[in-house]
């Protein structure tokens, strides 16, 4: 009986030291995402078209658009999944022209 007992705690006890290891593993493998860079996109597009990621052109600087209502440029991060697109769900800016 005293070593089913003592078993039994040297069980516990592993499976606690093991169990803290696997938690501290399970956190480092999660590290945050690298905070993606906005570039400047033309927009080339019809109002129609601003959510066709296709009508938009990679541009150096801001295209200096003025005006009220009409996209002409945003500012946005490239798409991963095709680099020579915006990613249209992340738009941190909007230039407007008339």
């Amino acid at each position: 009986m005293k070593t089913i007992k003592g078993s039994m705690i040297a069980l516990a006890f592993v499976l606690g030291i093991g169990g803290a290891f696997a938690t501290s593993a399970h956190h480092a493998a999660h590290k945050p995402a690298a905070k993606t860079t906005d570039v400047w996109w033309q927009f080339n597009g019809t109002q129609a078209q601003i959510g066709d990621a296709t009508k938009y052109t990679e541009v150096a600087n801001e295209p200096g658009c003025s005006g009220s209502t009409k996209r002409c440029a945003i500012l946005a991060p490239v798409n991963p999944l095709h680099t020579t697109q915006p990613d249209l769900s992340a738009i941190s800016q909007e230039d407007l022209k008339n």
